[in-house]
């Protein structure tokens, strides 16, 4: 069934949940006044400095700033999106949520169910059959403990009695189509043996495959006798619960630990023993692709729990060419990769297996970047890998995997750690690097325009951020090239059929735009901006949406950012994505507070208000001009000598209607306006000291 969740819906559950109750199920809390308070279970510490607040029903820590409600610390503790945060809790105090009719859902729960039913046969057949002795002794060789094998549902598919599958069915109500809708059985081949189906896993280990509830979904078999057939592994085809593209092996399990992980960061392993035996020896934050090499859809959802990765592949060739291939697909989405090089011969499961924990832990905690992993790699692969033709070969790789990701921090970083690896100029390989991202967007525009004239031309590639716009002397896709009547190709800045570059951001709103992403935990910043800010001092558009996000994630506890960010064109989105990565020039420079210079950049937006207000005004000397251009003179001095105390009383809803129908205050003494109904209905007002709960 598909839910209809709605705002009234959200706070009713928000409302019966009891927060301390939530979060001291899972840690110790102590009364302090009126919260509770405890050690931060999303960093290490050992003063508690995670506050609880019963009559806000929120969290804070003042040690790593984590801040929310019980929706965000379901999100951030188990790694729920959240909407699966709202449905586990609507479940946890009784609120029914709106259904809307589903006419696949009784296909899906059968498949569920036969699911459910068969892994537990599975393993009811390796803990008690005799035929499945050599598949206990075979988990013996691999040292798989008991305790292990049952965590994760390891189970045999009997080889005999002919047929036992269909018994199962006939016991547990399914019939032999259902099975081989699940994937389980295939069909009979010849019309005259009606009954003659084949199971797909029989005389295989069984692995369960399970969807990030922990649902199972579909099965991997291991041959044990690898004699009797040529593949090794046979697994479930795709059904309408299971999607190989779609499925990490183990992250119903790793989730939860990858989201508490001191750097939020993953291991991604090759194969499923790999990460059985990561999880057993302590590694829980394992997960592998199911069946498939690493695609842009697995990396989408690792991005959801984790910030970073680290990749533990098989130490041979194929191994590092894998690792490549998968630490650029993580470097186009953004996140950090590094690559723990294994011994040539050894896998995650034979190192653990063989040498123990602490030498795979070192292997982790010495893991190189991508970068450094790529060049050592290519390196390896020439015969005389100082020659100028390899370090052509070698450089262009670096650059190849480089320029499709977006962030220029992340690029920039991983480019100063090339460019000493391949005794080069950092300045050469930027270079390069540049003109390679150009031609890359070049390339991309011309085929979006290409398509756009030709609705019957193959689907372009994505395009890449546009870093400078490409040359107007570039032809267009057909080999035209168009141009404004009477304009020469010197005076086209780039060609028409690409998007024309957005305004940039003014410089006070980009730097509100980054004070207020960085801190967006810190209430009395964003108190700040919401009550004496009005929307229309923001004159760009994009500065505008970005503050209303932060500011309605804080209110809805759902990624209002992420949101916007799908919804932006390519060159908007790289105006966003330099905003996401910025580093706070200006507290920086000024060695500022958050709270001070929010103060200061909502000061400096409104003096810059004023002053292009009085900018408009007509130039004729009237007695109303003149009024209104004397009484924005007075206010721009008192913007730019009073304290924020003082001129802080201008800046409410009420003020700001005030001024900009032309009704000035006095010039005299200044008295507080009352609190807007904005101001007053601000979520985080309280008597708290601290200004957080």
């Amino acid at each position: 069934m598909a839910g209809r969740i709605t705002d009234g819906v959200i706070e009713e559950i928000r409302a019966r949940v009891d927060i301390v109750e939530l979060i001291g199920a899972r840690m110790t809390l102590k009364k302090s006044g009126g919260t509770y308070k405890g050690c931060c279970p999303f960093h290490r510490e050992k003063t508690p400095s995670f506050h609880v607040n019963p009559t806000r029903q929120t969290y804070h820590c003042f040690g790593c700033g984590e801040h929310g409600d019980v929706f965000k610390f379901l999100e951030k503790q188990d790694g729920l999106t959240f909407m699966e945060a709202v449905r586990t809790l609507a479940e946890k105090v009784g609120v029914v949520l709106a259904q809307d009719t589903d006419y696949n859902a009784q296909n899906r729960n059968l498949l569920y169910a036969i699911h459910a039913e068969l892994a537990a046969f599975y393993q009811r057949c390796l803990k008690q059959t005799k035929e499945a002795e050599v598949a206990r002794a075979y988990l013996a060789t691999r040292k798989l403990p008991d305790e292990v094998v049952e965590r994760f549902g390891i189970g045999y598919a009997p080889l005999t009695p002919h047929g036992v599958l269909l018994q199962w069915a006939k016991k547990y109500n399914f019939t032999p189509e259902q099975l081989v809708t699940a994937g389980i059985l295939t069909p009979p081949k010849r019309p005259d043996t009606p009954d003659d189906y084949y199971d797909r896993f029989r005389g295989r280990l069984m692995f369960p495959i399970c969807d990030r509830q922990g649902r199972v979904v579909a099965f991997s078999g291991r041959i044990l006798d690898v004699k009797s057939h040529p593949a090794k592994y046979v697994n479930s085809p795709e059904t309408e619960i299971f999607t190989k593209s779609r499925i990490l092996y183990a992250l119903d399990k790793a989730a939860a630990k990858i989201v508490k992980h001191p750097r939020r960061e993953a291991i991604v392993c090759e194969g499923q023993i790999d990460v059985i035996r990561c999880h057993a020896c302590g590694f829980e934050t394992a997960v592998a692709s199911q069946g498939t090499a690493f695609t842009k859809e697995h990396v989408s959802i690792l991005k959801k729990h984790a910030d970073s990765v680290v990749l533990v592949f098989d130490g041979d060739s194929a191994g590092r060419k894998a690792a490549l291939r998968t630490g650029a697909l993580f470097l186009e989405e953004e996140i950090p990769v590094r690559v723990a090089s294994l011994p040539k011969g050894d896998d995650p499961d034979s190192l653990l297996r063989d040498k123990g924990p602490d030498v795979f832990r070192s292997l982790l905690e010495n893991a190189a970047s991508i970068t450094a992993f790529q060049v050592d790699t290519l390196r390896q692969a020439e015969e005389q890998p100082d020659s100028i033709d390899a370090l052509n070969r070698v450089s262009r790789g670096v650059l190849d995997m480089l320029a499709p990701c977006p962030s220029a921090v992340l690029r920039a970083r991983l480019l100063q750690e090339a460019a000493p690896l391949l005794h080069l100029p950092l300045s050469a390989m930027e270079d390069d690097l540049e003109k390679l991202r150009d031609e890359l967007s070049r390339k991309a525009a011309h085929a979006a325009a290409y398509h756009a004239r030709n609705e019957n031309a193959p689907q372009p590639p994505p395009s890449r951020p546009r870093t400078t716009p490409p040359s107007a002397a570039e032809p267009t896709a057909d080999g035209d090239r168009p141009m404004p009547d009477g304009a020469s190709p010197d005076e086209v800045p780039y060609p028409l059929d690409a998007a024309p570059r957005p305004r940039p951001l003014p410089r006070a709103e980009k730097y509100l735009c980054e004070l207020v992403v960085q801190h967006e935990q810190e209430a009395a910043v964003l108190d700040a901006v919401e009550t004496f800010l009005p929307f229309d001092l923001l004159s760009h558009p994009l500065a505008r949406d970005i503050v209303s996000a932060v500011l309605e994630t804080r209110r809805t506890g759902s990624d209002k950012l992420a949101t916007l960010r799908a919804a932006l064109d390519d060159p908007t989105r790289d105006q966003f994505d330099a905003v996401i990565v910025a580093e706070g020039k200006m507290m920086s420079a000024r060695e500022a507070t958050p709270i001070d210079a929010a103060r200061d950049l909502i000061t400096r937006l409104w003096t810059q208000n004023l002053k292009s207000e009085r900018g408009r005004l007509d130039a004729t000397s009237t007695p109303e001009n003149d009024a209104r251009r004397f009484n924005l003179s007075i206010l721009i001095k008192r913007f730019e000598t009073q304290p924020w105390e003082t001129i802080s009383h201008f800046m409410t809803q009420t003020q700001a209607a005030a001024l900009k129908a032309g009704a000035e205050p006095p010039a005299t003494a200044v008295q507080p306006s009352e609190p807007s109904a904005h101001e007053a209905d601000a979520p985080f007002e309280t008597d708290d000291e601290t200004g957080i709960f």
